[in-house]
């Protein structure tokens, strides 16, 4: 059994699309998608309102990261893991509210420490596929070797989203939910095998 193929088939798996069947060394690296669609001029201010403020252990929680004017960047976390491999995992939102501004930022991402070679990498994220719904993949890749535990709330990768128009507070147009099929994977198991995740936790933007 190669390995390598081992960590594509994990995340082929859990999207359930072809789309990431040739996920490979030849993709490896920052891929990306965005929506087609411009957004319109707004003088709104965004805002992220996370479900859960407070990430609970051996979550993967949405929490706020910096704005600017009608502009958001949403942080997808992971809290208190040991043997984190990678995750594979769907984000739904109404496009006709929100625009997915790709591709996604990984330069806070704790996934790269200690890895030297781009190879063992990957973080791959597509909108193109359904509409309101952004496909993510953020592994390492065989023969890097899992991150021992992530003991604090730390981010795997940061999402870019600009109101299209005001959102109340709590309305359902702003809501960033996770979609299934979604996994996380252990490392530390051959072949890659499933974290248990207690709760995969989403949040609102509003835009007023």
């Amino acid at each position: 059994m190669n390995p390598h193929r081992t960590i594509t088939r994990f995340a082929a798996t859990a999207l359930v699309t072809l789309a990431y069947v040739a996920l490979s060394a030849a993709s490896v690296g920052c891929g990306g998608g965005n929506d087609t669609t411009s957004s319109s001029t707004t003088t709104v201010v965004a805002a992220f309102t996370p479900d859960t403020p407070t990430a609970a252990d051996g979550s993967i929680t949405l929490l706020p990261g910096t704005t600017s004017g009608g502009s958001v960047n949403v942080r997808v976390t992971v809290t208190q893991m040991a043997n984190f491999f990678g995750a594979a995992f769907r984000i739904k939102y109404d496009a006709t509210a929100l625009l997915f501004q790709g591709p996604m930022d990984t330069s806070t991402s704790f996934l790269p420490v200690g890895i030297t070679d781009p190879a063992q990498l990957s973080f791959v994220s597509n909108s193109q596929i359904s509409p309101g719904e952004i496909v993510i993949t953020a592994t390492r890749i065989f023969p890097a070797v899992p991150v021992p535990l992530v003991s604090t709330t730390s981010d795997l990768v940061i999402l870019n989203f600009v109101a299209r128009r005001s959102i109340p507070a709590g309305a359902v147009e702003g809501r960033l939910d996770f979609a299934d099929p979604k996994d996380a994977c252990n490392g530390s198991v051959f072949p890659c095998g499933p974290i248990t995740v207690t709760a995969w936790k989403g949040g609102g933007v509003s835009a007023q």
